[in-house]
């Protein structure tokens, strides 16, 4: 009996001995950044890899590796990564995929489409753009005390949460189709100070970057006219010597196509807000409802002048961020059949209209 309870222990502890090993030898890759080598379509790729230090103690710690390698597609990249390092290199975990500019010029979703190819990858990493050298950016060894990984998906996680960025997961363009997908605007880092923030999003047009970005305000309001509710987010601004900050409460988003006889005439994009005023001051002020009526008018022409400029912004680009193509479609089959939409779409009548409704005075949390 002694012995055969010796013969289970000696199992267990050999069981645990081999599973040690094995995350040992896994390498996750955390981050991809893809650009092109200078003065070649030879890709450069830069990886992010993670490991774990000290899984015979249980847990294990984390640490970086950085490793670039060159490649004509991401599959020989990792390919020869493989034969580089030793370990099991492994974008189960990957959570960003990160491309450069001139990268992000030249149909990068027909390079990125390979990476469905690799066993057992979800493709639920975010995909962004960075305006600036990626093989610095990524081979740093921390930022603000984080690692590089940690930092940078921690900002898109944040703003996510919040619903004033888009989700720009891989999985959406890898497998959404390409009919309506091929405009879009991706999150957008930039270089600030000895790291990197978010500055609003690139605007795509038939799968190239156009070189025409949204800023920080004008990506959140082109959330919300894409169909985000807003909840909780703050929206801070002035019209005619009137200053507001309001915390949306909810956002209530439609399109009206309107039709002369069998003719596109106009869509309109009619944003209904219910949002909550917050004051400044010790105390809160009583406002009449001519005062909040006047308020909501102030507000409602702010918001709808600041819709407009961003809808010319995306027409200029090209861009069917809004994905009116498909409502087109959609509601008026024959009437999209005979549009060259393309060419058609930066000139046409698309109006944004922003109505407000103040519910009530309100106290940031």
């Amino acid at each position: 009996m002694k012995k055969g309870i010796a013969v289970l222990f000696l199992c267990l502890l050999l069981t645990g001995c081999l599973d040690q090993l094995q995350l040992k030898n896994l390498l996750f890759v955390d981050v991809v950044g893809i650009d092109y080598e200078e003065g070649s379509k030879q890709l450069k790729v830069d990886f992010v890899i993670s490991s774990l230090r000290e899984a015979n103690l249980g847990g294990g710690r984390q640490s970086a590796l950085f490793m670039e390698t060159t490649g004509a597609n991401l599959y020989e990249a990792v390919s020869k990564t493989n034969k580089e390092i030793p370990g099991i290199l492994s974008v189960l975990e990957t959570r960003l995929y990160l491309i450069s500019n001139k990268f992000a010029k030249e149909q990068p979703l027909d390079h990125l489409n390979i990476a469905s190819q690799f066993a057992s990858n979800p493709l639920y990493a975010y995909l962004a753009i960075y305006d600036g050298d990626l093989s610095k950016l990524l081979s740093k060894k921390s930022m603000k005390d984080q690692t590089v990984s940690n930092f940078l998906i921690g900002l898109l996680d944040d703003e996510k949460s919040r619903g004033r960025i888009p989700s720009n997961k891989l999985l959406h363009y890898i497998l959404g189709g390409t009919q309506f997908m091929n405009d879009f605007a991706l999150n957008r880092f930039e270089p600030y100070k000895d790291s990197a923030r978010l500055a609003g999003t690139s605007l795509f047009s038939d799968g190239r970057y156009t070189g025409i970005n949204l800023s920080n305000e004008d990506t959140q309001l082109a959330n919300l006219m894409g169909g985000e509710t807003g909840k909780n987010q703050l929206i801070i601004g002035e019209q005619n010597g009137i200053h507001y900050s309001i915390l949306v409460q909810n956002a209530d988003r439609h399109f009206k196509i309107n039709m002369d006889a069998d003719k596109l005439r106009e869509i309109a994009v009619n944003i209904q807000m219910d949002v909550k005023l917050i004051e400044d001051g010790p105390e809160l002020k009583k406002h009449t409802n001519k005062e909040l009526a006047k308020t909501e008018k102030a507000i409602e022409a702010d918001l709808t002048s600041k819709a407009a400029k961003v809808m010319a912004t995306l027409q200029l680009a090209n861009c069917d961020y809004l994905q009116l193509a498909h409502e087109v479609a959609a509601f008026h089959p024959k009437v999209y059949a005979g549009l060259s939409w393309r060419e058609q779409y930066p000139q046409m009548g698309i109006k944004p209209q922003v109505k407000v409704r103040i519910l009530n005075n309100a106290i940031l949390e």
